[in-house]
């Protein structure tokens, strides 16, 4: 009997721990607002400029939003996806397709060629690719747009990128501890590449079940760290497209009105 209350004094101890481990971490999870704003104007409700738009990533699930986002203004839009990609939700759209697997320069560098586009808009990365587009794809993405003379990109990496891996937690450390490095590459790739760029950090990403709610924003805050939902950093891509002052920057993106990634 004696052993019996030690074994299972022991494991409440463990348990605990445990508890306290883990509301530990929950705490850390929380956002952490930006201490200044980018100043952005918002986007234009008509397209400003007729030339297409080029997606990589369209067929994901932020580039849906963001393609979403360019034909409600009636932004002519070419979702560049894999031979294999889910087109049904950009068919109805009104998109033009054009096949080219971003891990494939070829194929990449053909997709740009011939064509006059306005930008190119990167949305692609994996966690669980092998080999990952993270860098691989987005240095081909690169390559291409400067030998097309296509001189505005945009592209999505992460909070916790580069000089903002402070700001992050100990679970997104470890959740991202094989594509953050990947995805710093590709940033350092674009601010060399002599390209109009701008660099969009969104923090944990909010998906359909959550309703969005048009109140995020964009920082040069190094140690913010937040939430946002895909269709809000949709239409802030779209305001940095129509932006001049964004080109250049390293812009975290996130939403105040979300504290944390249960509420």
């Amino acid at each position: 009997m004696h052993i019996v209350k030690r074994v299972l004094t022991i494991i409440g101890g463990l348990l605990l721990l445990l508890v306290l481990g883990v509301g530990a971490l929950a705490l850390t999870v929380r956002a952490r607002p930006a201490t200044t704003v980018l100043d952005l104007a918002p986007a234009a409700a008509q397209a400003p400029d007729p030339r297409p738009v080029l997606v990589f990533g369209a067929s994901g699930a932020l580039g849906v939003e963001l393609v979403k986002a360019l034909r409600a203004r009636g932004q002519p839009v070419t979702a560049a996806v894999r031979a294999a990609s889910d087109r049904s939700q950009l068919t109805p759209l009104g998109v033009t397709f054009v096949v080219a697997d971003v891990l494939d320069a070829a194929a990449v560098a053909a997709a740009l060629h011939g064509a006059d586009y306005q930008a190119v808009i990167s949305a692609v990365g994996c966690l669980r690719c092998d080999p990952s587009p993270d860098f691989l794809g987005n240095r081909n993405i690169i390559d291409a747009a400067k030998a097309a003379g296509v001189r505005r990109m945009i592209m999505v990496t992460s909070i916790g990128t580069g000089d903002s891996y402070d700001s992050i937690n100990l679970i997104t450390r470890v959740m991202l501890r094989r594509s953050l490095p990947l995805k710093t590459m590709a940033e350092d790739y674009l601010r060399g590449s002599g390209l109009d760029y701008t660099i969009i950090r969104p923090g944990g990403l909010r998906g359909p079940g959550k309703a969005p709610s048009g109140q995020g924003y964009l920082s040069e805050d190094r140690n913010a760290f937040g939430f946002i939902h895909r269709a809000d950093l949709a239409r802030l891509m779209v305001a940095v497209l129509d932006d001049p002052r964004s080109v250049g920057r390293t812009l975290a993106a996130m939403d105040p009105g979300i504290r944390s990634p249960w509420q």
